[in-house]
């Protein structure tokens, strides 16, 4: 029985098959697996007195980035509630005059913004499923005036698991 085909070329033995396909396994085997995904971009904007941003937000890295529409300036101020506490609580414990410290995990990071100006850097941060994060400004437009929290610029999501 010949193992030539017509056309006249031999066929490579058995052997040389399995050799080039153990070759080629080991060649896709190495191949680096695709980079996760970037962080999520999420712009979060202030105006005089309150912020606007997604109506939710996914578990994951996630770059925050902060516009002032306003005509002064504000902060926005990003804290990670401990599990099961809301930002009525919060919120309430500041009313009162006392410091809303043990109601949070911590807190996560500030941007500033003035009006009418870009702002250059952002908030990394890696949102955890399940948890609370409250964003507020604690700027006065004057010393004799209320923080801007207690006029209405705070806001809270809490985190839905990533798809």
């Amino acid at each position: 029985m010949s193992t030539r085909p017509a056309s006249g070329h031999a066929l490579p033995s058995r052997s040389s098959r399995f050799a080039l396909a153990a070759v080629l396994l080991a060649a896709m085997a190495c191949q680096e697996p695709p980079p996760p995904p970037g962080p999520r971009d999420v712009t979060i904007t202030g105006s005089d007195y309150a912020f606007q941003l997604p109506d939710s937000l996914q578990a994951g890295p996630t770059v925050f980035h902060f516009n002032n529409a306003g005509k002064v300036p504000h902060e926005m101020a990003m804290a990670l509630l401990k599990p099961g506490v809301t930002l009525e609580q919060v919120m309430a414990r500041v009313k009162a005059g006392a410091s809303p410290d043990s109601l949070l995990d911590g807190i996560v990071g500030i941007l500033i913004a003035i009006p009418g100006v870009p702002v250059v850097g952002g908030l990394s941060v890696e949102l955890l499923p399940g948890r609370t994060y409250a964003m507020y400004c604690n700027f006065q437009d004057s010393p004799d005036k209320p923080p801007h929290s207690a006029l209405g610029m705070v806001s809270s999501r809490t985190i839905a698991a990533a798809p």
